[in-house]
């Protein structure tokens, strides 16, 4: 009989570890599809928290509370893989932010008219609109100075994305165009983030941000083998990440804003020639583009992005505070620093013709505002986001204008006369 009670407990042990584990995998996996669903992601160092950016003047006046705002944007950064151009954001609806299913933000101010012309505008999360509610991203702003102001029927798609540098930006183009999807005008309004990739030197230059997160998750997934596939599928493992990814000391970027260690690595970069690169291939995708134009029959319009440093701008007390804070991070300067460089080889080029017409620098868009806007090292609040779409309001109007007519959508030629007579 002692046998067999040692047997019975054996089964027993084993019955109720099983149960156990079962009951842990299920708690798990439940655990998992709670926080997806109902919770913000992991709260990650940001080089200015909420609560701070949420009181900066450039803020002031709003009719939303900008705290909301932010924080609608860390619940809607969800993202999902994406072919080729790796990431977009899930659907999300919030009181500020709406992002439908295909993780396009939505637009307003947009034209009903089945003959409006159709405005397509790529960039980063600058684009996307961090720092604005939806109403006041700078698609939805250039919407309304192009319908209301200029009486064109248009009807402009938000195709900003965070952290996407121009490479990313003609893939998804080439994508849409891909699809069937024709547009009349496409605007693309980058430069920072690109000028983020090539700081990530010796990675090679044209690479997107957060390149070697992506690059060792894909290589240990490859090296695990099927066992490691297997226990990250488990809902333990599932439940581990929770607790890791909010625990995680060091993270790389989020909601659009690239954070760097703030360690020196004692080393100085040849910023010139990061700079020279970055331009490199910044031009080389503008140039892509034109030939897209040419092909497709759209009129292309590239612009290089302002940033807080070095772009002219009289800067706020509140915006020196930032540039400073900012600047105690050793990568985030080294990010700022090519920028800057980039903008230079960018007007040197230009001055040689070594630039497309299609390309405009847009470095000194806030030279002649006071009053503050930026909110951190590049997003602005949505008083820089009506300068913005202003300013590209009137750079496509110049360019439709100075178009040959048999090139103008002819659905909205009379529109297009009209504004361009004023």
């Amino acid at each position: 009989m002692r046998p067999m009670r040692k047997l019975k407990t054996i089964f027993a042990l084993i019955g109720v570890s099983a149960a156990a584990l079962l009951a842990a995998e299920i708690a798990g996996r439940a655990a998992a599809a709670i926080d997806a669903r109902y919770f913000d992601p992991p709260a990650n160092r940001t080089l200015v928290d909420d609560d701070v950016r949420s009181s900066l003047p450039a803020f002031e006046g709003v009719d939303y509370d900008p705290r909301q705002l932010l924080a609608e944007v860390r619940k809607s950064d969800r993202a999902v893989y994406q072919p080729y151009t790796m990431w977009r954001r899930r659907a999300y609806r919030g009181t500020y932010t709406t992002v439908d299913v295909e993780g396009i933000r939505r637009t307003t101010g947009n034209s009903p008219s089945d003959d409006s012309i159709q405005v397509w505008m790529f960039g980063g999360s600058a684009v996307w609109g961090v720092g604005a509610p939806d109403h006041e991203t700078i698609p939805s702003r250039l919407s309304s100075v192009l319908n209301r102001e200029y009486g064109i029927d248009a009807a402009v798609r938000n195709l900003g994305e965070r952290g996407f540098v121009s490479t990313q930006e003609v893939i998804y183009l080439m994508r849409e165009l891909q699809s069937g999807r024709r547009p009349d005008v496409v605007v693309f309004y980058d430069g920072v983030n690109d000028a983020a990739a090539v700081s990530l030197w010796p990675e090679f230059p044209g690479a997107h941000v957060s390149f070697d997160t992506v690059r060792d998750r894909f290589e240990m997934d490859v090296d695990g083998g099927s066992f490691g596939s297997f226990l990250r599928s488990t809902g333990l493992y599932a439940a581990s990440r929770i607790v890791l990814d909010r625990l995680e000391a060091d993270p790389f970027e989020r909601d659009g804003i690239i954070i760097y260690s703030a360690a020196d690595t004692g080393s100085t970069p040849n910023y010139r020639w990061l700079a020279e690169r970055g331009i490199d291939v910044w031009l080389f995708n503008a140039r892509v583009v034109g030939s897209m134009a040419k092909t497709y029959g759209f009129m292309p319009l590239v612009l290089f992005q302002p940033g807080l440093w070095s772009s002219g701008k009289p800067l706020d007390p509140s915006e020196e505070s930032l540039l400073a804070s900012e600047m105690e991070f050793a990568g985030l300067m080294t990010l700022m620093t090519v920028r800057s460089e980039m903008h230079s080889v960018l007007e040197e080029r230009s001055s040689k013709g070594d630039a497309p017409d299609w390309v405009v620098n847009l470095n000194d868009l806030f030279s002649e505002t006071r009053d503050p806007v930026y909110i951190d090292y590049v997003h602005v609040s949505e008083r820089g986001n009506r300068i913005a779409a202003r300013r590209i309001a009137e750079e496509v109007l110049a360019r439709l204008c100075a178009r040959p007519q048999d090139l103008l959508p002819s659905k909205a030629l009379p529109q297009i006369r009209a504004a361009c007579t004023r």
